[in-house]
């Protein structure tokens, strides 16, 4: 328990830290006093080359230096501020700082009666000097009152913060008449933020400083729930659980004898509830919208739920799975749905099993995790559940290695992650930190959720219900450890360099790793087996450093803007702002970076992009301009008859490599909109609307305006049937067009229909639950929206299953492998695996389902090992195929993968050389991936990545690959037609 207390501490500390000085998000939250001062952890003690120096210069707009302005130094480590430096200026205005760290620093400079200063540097060994401006001080004055059913009276002690070209905000609070002046800001305009107990939180963009800014804040609002029995008389005592994403954990309030609560002092926004009863529960209710000072009425009603047994067991290598040992004490969570607000949690007996509930009778899933083991979740529990669900949790593997500089130097205090993906194909993501907060978080929803005390007979609950805690108040209210529970030593190499991460998920695997004076790296693939152990040494480099200034087109400064540094290849990912005459920096740094500006006022809308080649252990100057907002695009949409259609989206991205536009807009009555900014540039447009045929136009810089006509949509029915001749119930339908993919499933008679779609060629895919599916390509006839097409009934057969085992050529068995149906594509989404697919075990075993009748021809591939088929493999409907070997020789079919956090889930091929140079062509696009939403599909062949040739496979990769929040813009040839899309990277794997 002590060392738990200890770990609350730790987390505690290290909340605080975060959140006092981080430049993106530094306003403070409402539960911890307004920002009246700029503040920063000291700096740690081990922090090494101290060695840097900087005299600042401080002056006034008139060149005259400014005597006791207070000059400050915060040292940006590992994406914490920590106070560095501080010192006032002298008769001349020159105040040194010493004893600097090698990292990014914010130099901040304040004096009374002017404007805050603040500039981003890197420091080096040796001196520098920084000259600093003071401008004339601005001032805004604010008013808070409350609404009108406040009678607009004025409210004291609200806290406000206003932010202006200084990156940091100021803060005050109100007067007894709800008044406050806020000083040492700069030039307007402001973001002004105010927040008030039981009033919700209002920010106002763009205060202009001439007049009083005057802001009402609305009260907060209140759930009036009513819970009945499946009867309809009312449930008195029974418990009512209600959620949001800002209200975490979950809350309880019990009803009174009317079967009513009221659950009061809510923020405007979307809410679950749910009621339970000893045995009996209502479904969940999600989505519950309350808005400013509503008070919304909600009725629950109960009916029998279901308890969910489970299992937690050991496989213990080679035993059958009947005589698998029960794990004590494995935390179990259940979820209806996949994903719940209400998850219910419970540890295992001394044989491993857990009873949860009641739920719904809904499908759910179960997710355990036990010390030593590897946590295992998204286990599906169908409706009706079975007896008992198994939950087989794998042993961990160890990485060990040794962590080293570019000389060969021992780097110590370096922490570890490991990242990558499991045998199942599912992502790994994992430190002790984490482990600790899932532990902590267990721990709070073991506990149950927290009530909310009734006052009167009413059930009236006092408000307002406090949203997510931050800064101290994170974990301060855990309960107690339970028995056995301690906290995770963290993965840090030790001062010889070396390290152990353990347990480790068995899978591919790589190591990312982080220190504050080098540049963060991530290491090559491994494959890490459980109760293994696999070595990876990494070598850091100092990298170089990033200086630059953002500028508008007359070369003035622009402060505030957010810049945003992404590595081209590795995992760098970091965010700051230009300080007051524009600056930003960033330390260690790769050799290749992207930088991405948006304006202050819009952070969602990258203005400029551009690609930095930084010399290792040198430094880069760069002024990135943002050109003048471009004029918005006016759209109107009609009918094809000419009449205006209302509330049409349209939605468009930038086909240029350089501008990274993507803009939505709804059409007002007229059936015009305006895409900002979209004027002059080559954009992709898609136009959609109810009951019309989707349309997608590609425009040209040169087009002043668009008009776009809608024809009236078409729609596709037909019937799933099995091979008895009785419908199916529940298959899911899928029709994939070049304007998207639709989905949707068949009803008790089997039939089903898709509407609001364009007429042309489209795929249509079947798959229902133990049968095999159907694909076929299909054409939506132009029939003027009079009547549907008609697709011929589809059968599906009973499904095959084959059973077998993966090795290489040694014999041995080839965990995770994927094994499909003809082929197996090379890359694939990080989020799970497609239909169609299976994954070796531990043991190579394999088990894949939904194959028709008949010779079939399978393909295994494991990356890092190779990838082989075998043919004529028998498959019967209804039965089971098994003894099926497939064995890969290892070193085949394994091309090199790039070091980047995104790609493209597409399996690349290479025409035959003839005539021609051999071509790159889309052999495969993975099922539900950002590729096939952007509409790249088979047999496209790629002709252009980012807007360079592609030469080869290789360096198509290459080009598709990169950081996952930047686009990539594929120009392919389909058949005669050339096509540029805009495709978004996604995390995958291979």
């Amino acid at each position: 328990m002590a060392r738990f207390r200890g770990l609350v501490a730790v987390v505690r500390v290290m909340v605080v830290l975060a959140s006092l000085l981080y430049v993106a998000s530094w306003p403070g939250a409402a539960l911890r006093p307004v920002l009246l001062e700029l503040t920063a952890a000291p700096l740690p003690e081990d922090v090494a080359d101290r060695d840097g120096a900087l005299d600042v210069v401080v002056a006034g707009t008139d060149a005259v230096a400014v005597a006791g302005a207070r000059v400050r130094a915060f040292a940006i480590l590992d994406g914490r501020a920590h106070a560095a430096g501080d010192a006032f200026t002298d008769a001349e205005g020159r105040a040194s700082l010493r004893s600097l760290p090698r990292a990014e620093h914010w130099i901040v400079a304040e004096a009374e009666g002017r404007a805050r200063a603040s500039q981003m540097v890197v420091i080096v060994s040796g001196a520098r000097r920084l000259d600093l401006v003071l401008g004339v001080e601005h001032a805004l004055d604010v008013v808070v009152k409350a609404d009108a059913t406040g009678a607009n009276a004025p409210i004291a002690g609200a806290e406000i913060e206003v932010r202006g070209s200084d990156p940091f905000p100021v803060g005050a609070r109100t007067d007894g008449e709800g008044r406050a002046r806020v000083g040492r800001l700069g030039e307007g305009p402001f973001t002004v933020t105010v927040r008030a107990p039981g009033y919700e939180e209002i920010t106002r963009r763009r205060v202009a400083e001439d007049a009083p800014c005057v802001i009402t804040l609305g009260k907060q609002g209140a759930l009036l729930v009513k819970v009945v029995s499946e009867s309809g008389a009312p449930a008195a005592g029974a418990r009512v659980l209600v959620a949001s994403p800002a209200l975490w954990p979950a809350r309880v309030a019990e009803t009174s004898e009317d079967g009513g609560v009221r659950i009061g002092g809510l923020d405007p926004g979307s809410y679950s509830l749910r009621a339970v009863k000893g045995a009996n529960v209502s479904p969940l209710e999600l989505g519950v919208l309350v808005a400013r000072g509503e008070e919304k009425a909600i009725e629950l009603r109960l009916a029998p739920g279901v308890m969910i047994a489970a299992r937690v067991v050991d496989p213990q290598g080679g035993r059958a799975l009947d005589d698998e040992e029960g794990i004590p004490r494995a935390q179990v969570t259940l979820a209806e749905g996949g994903l719940s607000p209400f998850p219910l949690e419970g540890l295992t007996d001394k044989h491993g099993r857990v009873v949860l509930g009641p739920i719904a009778r809904v499908a759910a899933t179960l997710s355990a995790r036990a010390d030593g083991f590897v946590s295992k979740g998204a286990v599906r529990v169908e409706d009706p559940a079975p007896p008992e669900v198994k939950i087989a949790l794998l042993r961990g593997g160890s990485l060990v290695g040794r962590i080293v500089d570019t000389r060969g130097y021992a780097v110590d205090g370096a922490t570890i992650r490991v990242v990558g993906t499991d045998l199942e194909g599912m992502p790994i993501d994992e430190d002790p930190q984490r482990a600790s907060f899932r532990d902590a978080h267990f721990s709070v929803a073991l506990a149950g959720p927290r009530p909310l005390l009734p006052a009167g007979q009413l059930g009236v609950m006092p408000g307002p219900v406090p949203p997510i805690p931050r800064g101290p108040a994170l974990l301060g209210n855990l309960p107690p450890a339970t028995p056995g529970q301690a906290s995770a030593d963290p993965w840090v190499s030790a001062r010889d360099g070396t390290y152990k991460a353990s347990p480790v998920s068995p899978g591919r695997v790589r190591v990312l790793v982080r220190h504050p004076q080098y540049v963060e790296t991530m290491s090559d693939v491994v494959t890490l087996a459980s109760e293994k152990e696999a070595k990876i040494d990494v070598v850091l480099s100092r990298g170089g450093s990033v200086e630059g200034r953002v500028v508008d087109t007359r070369g003035r400064p622009v402060a505030g803007a957010q810049v945003t540094a992404l590595a081209t290849r590795g995992s760098l990912e970091r965010i700051t702002r230009t300080g007051t005459d524009g600056s930003f920096a960033f330390a260690s740094i790769p050799d290749a970076l992207t930088l991405l500006v948006s304006r202050d006022d819009d952070a969602t809308q990258v203005a400029a992009r551009v690609e930095v080649a930084v010399p290792e252990g040198g430094k880069k100057s760069v002024e990135i301009t943002l050109p003048e907002a471009r004029p918005p695009l006016p759209v109107k949409v009609t009918t094809d008859r000419g009449a205006a259609i209302e509330a049409a989206q349209i939605s468009a991205v930038s086909l240029d490599p350089s501008e990274a536009l993507r803009v939505t807009a709804f059409t007002d009555r007229r059936g015009e909109a305006e895409l900002a900014s979209a004027r002059g540039l080559a954009v992709r447009v898609e136009v959609r609307a109810p009951g019309r045929a989707a349309k997608i136009v590609v425009t040209t810089p040169e087009m002043p305006s668009l008009e776009v006509a809608l024809a009236t949509a078409e729609s596709v029915t037909g019937e799933v049937w099995a091979n008895r001749r009785e419908p199916i119930d529940g298959a899911e339908v899928t029709l994939q067009t070049e304007t998207g993919t639709r989905h949707t499933k068949t009803n008790k008679e089997g039939a089903y229909t898709l509407a609001d779609l364009s007429p042309g060629p489209a795929r249509l895919r079947v798959r229902a639950k133990g049968r095999a599916p159907s694909v076929r390509d299909v054409v939506v006839e132009d029939r003027g929206g009079r009547r549907a097409t008609e697709i011929p009934k589809i059968e599906l057969p009973e499904e095959g299953i084959v059973e077998g085992v993966v090795t290489d050529a040694k014999g041995d068995p080839v965990p995770g492998a994927r094994v499909a149906r003809d082929a197996v594509p090379t890359f694939l989404p990080a989020s799970g695996l497609p239909p169609g697919m299976a994954v070796a075990d531990g043991r190579g075993r394999f088990r894949l389902g939904e194959l028709a009748e008949g010779n079939v021809v399978l393909e295994a591939y494991a990356p890092d090992v190779g990838r082989a088929r075998v043919t004529g493999v028998r498959v019967i409907g209804g039965r089971t195929t098994d003894g099926v070997k497939i064995v890969i020789a290892r070193g085949e079919g394994t091309p090199a993968e790039p070091l980047a956090t995104g790609g493209v889930a597409v399996t690349l091929g290479e025409t035959a050389p003839g005539v021609n140079a051999a071509e790159v062509v889309i052999v495969a696009v993975a099922d539900g991936s950002e590729a096939e939403r952007a509409g790249l599909a088979a047999f496209d062949v790629v002709v252009e990545v980012g807007g360079a040739p592609v030469r080869s496979i290789t360096d198509a990769r290459a080009r598709l690959s990169g950081p996952v929040h930047d686009d990539v813009v594929v120009k392919i040839r389909r058949g005669e037609r050339t096509l540029t899309l805009r495709v978004p990277r996604e995390q995958v794997r291979r």
